[in-house]
């Protein structure tokens, strides 16, 4: 028996949302022996594009895949303790690319979907040992994984809205700095949450051409 609705096809659209930082990012101090220092990143809108694919079978059962890509910028800057002057900094921007797979459960006009797969980052550190003092910084474009979910209506045979919660981890270090001289530092980066709100629109090959 046929689904009453199919969500078989592809579509492009259009997001808007939030980034947040988790509490674990840190640097380490190469002009002294102290503490690691730790901060957060602040929060930031994203928005961008999206496109994919969906193929519903079985007959409540979809499979698929989604590539987002779109701005953020998230920047934080931590003192080495006791109380600095040294200090370290971490930024991530001004883009990011996400390519993933989708699952879902479809009920009618709705469809609940888990998602994983890859995301790509560029991200610069660095390290100082006053506010004008001698540093080391590092740019580095970074893969990760992202995983998560959400919920997409279909209120027209062409739209659809969408809401959808996407942990982007990176969870790694970065050395960097003068190893012949002794002074290199290692950042941490951890993940970053994202929350976002989008409208997609479905088509196919064979309606372009009408």
């Amino acid at each position: 028996m046929a689904p009453v609705w199919s969500w078989t096809g592809s579509y492009i659209g259009g997001y808007v949302g939030g980034a947040f930082s988790t509490n674990n990012y840190s640097n380490t101090n190469p002009f002294a022996v102290t503490p690691v220092n730790s901060y957060n990143m602040n929060s930031s809108v994203i928005g961008g594009y999206t496109g994919g694919y969906n193929y519903q079978f079985a007959p409540n059962w979809l499979i698929g895949y989604e590539s987002e890509t779109g701005y953020i910028h998230m920047k934080g800057t931590g003192t080495f303790p006791p109380a600095g002057p040294a200090f370290g900094t971490a930024e991530i921007g001004n883009f990011y690319s996400a390519w993933t797979a989708r699952f879902g459960y479809v009920a009618d006009k709705s469809l609940f979907y888990a998602k994983g797969g890859v995301v790509l980052a560029r991200f610069d550190t660095g390290v100082f040992a006053g506010p004008a003092g001698v540093g080391f910084t590092n740019h580095e474009y970074e893969l990760g994984y992202a995983a998560g979910g959400g919920w997409e209506y279909a209120f027209d045979p062409k739209w659809s809205v969408k809401a959808e919660y996407l942990y982007l981890g990176f969870d790694r270090n970065f050395t960097y700095g003068a190893p012949t001289l002794g002074l290199t530092s290692t950042s941490h980066f951890g993940g970053i949450h994202t929350a976002k709100v989008g409208l997609n629109y479905k088509w196919d090959w064979f309606s372009l051409l009408r």
